[in-house]
């Protein structure tokens, strides 16, 4: 019961971190997570920086770019963004780190499945990672080159997404067979 009550308030939190508009309200949440987090506050925050950075990198950055060049302020839109992200990212670690999932989603036989389902997929993914992390040290006497790395790179993305092609077919087609329509 009480991980069904801690996934409300965490679905109902993210509502409400999403719904912020300006970045000083999320920086108050930010604190608010870290005093919750209590002794996991710099390993959860160490985690989600890594994942904001990535998306920043690719979403935020190039938007604030665009904004720069059109003489626009930007640093509110990059800070409220970012924040927001992170606040989301690090209160998703702090849930997922305190709360068996499985119990929280137990009320509802298609998330409990759904659920069943991502996770099985990330472990595949991880699992064709080190194969291909594997194959390259297996394959490789001494240094790769960088055209080598570039190239090794480009054959496991491909392999990645033959793969996640795949079984994203066996899975739907497993989905509509047990009775869920997408």
């Amino acid at each position: 019961m009480q991980a069904k009550f801690y996934f409300l308030f965490y679905v109902v939190a993210l509502i409400a971190v999403s719904s912020l508009k300006s970045y000083e309200p999320l920086l108050v949440v930010l604190a608010i997570l870290g005093l919750i987090s209590g002794k996991s506050f710099v390993s959860i925050l160490r985690r989600a920086v890594v994942l904001v950075a990535l998306f920043s990198l690719f979403i935020t950055l190039s938007y604030s770019v665009v904004l720069y060049f059109q003489n626009q302020p930007f640093w509110h839109y990059f800070l409220t963004v970012n924040l927001r992200s992170l606040d989301m990212i690090f209160l998703t670690l702090l849930f997922i780190t305190r709360v068996n999932i499985y119990e929280a989603v137990s009320f509802s036989k298609d998330l409990t499945f759904l659920l069943v389902l991502s996770v099985s997929k990330i472990m595949i993914m991880q699992r064709a990672y080190r194969d291909y992390t594997d194959a390259l040290k297996s394959r490789t006497l001494k240094k790769p080159t960088r055209s080598e790395i570039y190239e090794y790179l480009g054959s496991a993305i491909a392999g990645f997404l033959d793969k996640n092609i795949r079984e994203s077919k066996e899975n739907f087609e497993a989905m509509k067979s047990r009775g869920f329509h997408v």
